[in-house]
Parts: C-alpha cells; sequence; structure tokens
C-alpha cells in the first residue's frame, strides 16, 4: 500500500506508492519525486534530492529531514485523507548522485515539503 513520509513534527507530507517507480506524492496528489536502486531520491525533474535509508529520508549533506510512522522521533499525525494523483510527468534524465554523506541524527534547516517540491517539474508559464 506504500508508506507515509511525515515531517520532523509527525504531520503527513507525502507518501511513496508502491509502483514500478516507487513515486513519491506530497498529500495533495502532485508527484514531486521517486526513489531510485531503493534508497536514491530524484525529482520528477532528474535532479538529486537525498537518501532513503532505513524509512528515512536524508538530504545530500545527510541530514534527517522525513520520515515513516515507524522511524519518527515523534508521534505521528492522524494521516489525513490523499488527494486524487495527478498525472506524473515523464521522468527527466537523472543528474549525477553526490557521494554518499555521513549520515548524522541532525535535523535539515528545510521542511520535508519544500525538499520534496525541489523534485517537481514545474510547468511552463503561458
Amino acid at each position: 500500500m506504500g508508506k507515509t513520509l511525515f515531517n520532523r513534527n509527525g504531520d503527513a507530507a507525502a507518501y511513496i506508492t508502491d509502483d514500478y517507480n516507487n513515486t513519491i506524492y506530497m498529500i495533495d496528489g502532485r508527484p514531486v519525486a521517486y526513489i531510485h536502486e531503493d534508497r536514491h531520491i530524484y525529482g520528477i525533474n532528474g535532479r538529486h534530492l537525498g537518501w532513503f535509508i532505513n524509512d528515512i529520508v536524508f538530504n545530500n549533506i545527510g541530514e534527517r529531514i522525513g520520515f515513516t510512522a515507524g522511524t519518527c522521533p515523534v508521534p505521528v499525525a492522524n494521516e489525513p485523507l490523499k488527494a486524487e494523483k495527478l498525472d506524473r510527468d515523464e521522468l527527466k534524465p537523472r543528474w549525477e548522485a553526490p557521494p554518499f554523506p555521513n549520515l548524522t541524527f541532525d535535523y535539515a534547516a528545510v521542511d520535508l515539503e519544500a525538499f520534496l517540491r525541489d523534485g517537481q517539474v514545474l510547468s511552463p508559464q503561458a
């Protein structure tokens, strides 16, 4: 059924589907990223965002930024209803992944929602 991702405050922000690409959708249904080779988090736009290690989302410098219910350091809130999934754009070519960082217990300064939004494909403005 997939996994819900929570921010460091225990609020649901996104979820990972069980589809072929392990697509990550925001709670509002926007596709923003996917998991490659069970650990790399890439934006739909091809940008390497971070790492998914032991059910924890880390940014590219090794700071914790997101969690599943079982790894969240605080009690998690009730999951809101997930909006209908919006169509996903074509996956863009992947950028080269940075070297694997030293993982820390530090929290990232950016929240999970902003972190994941960096992976969305922005539609051209009219």
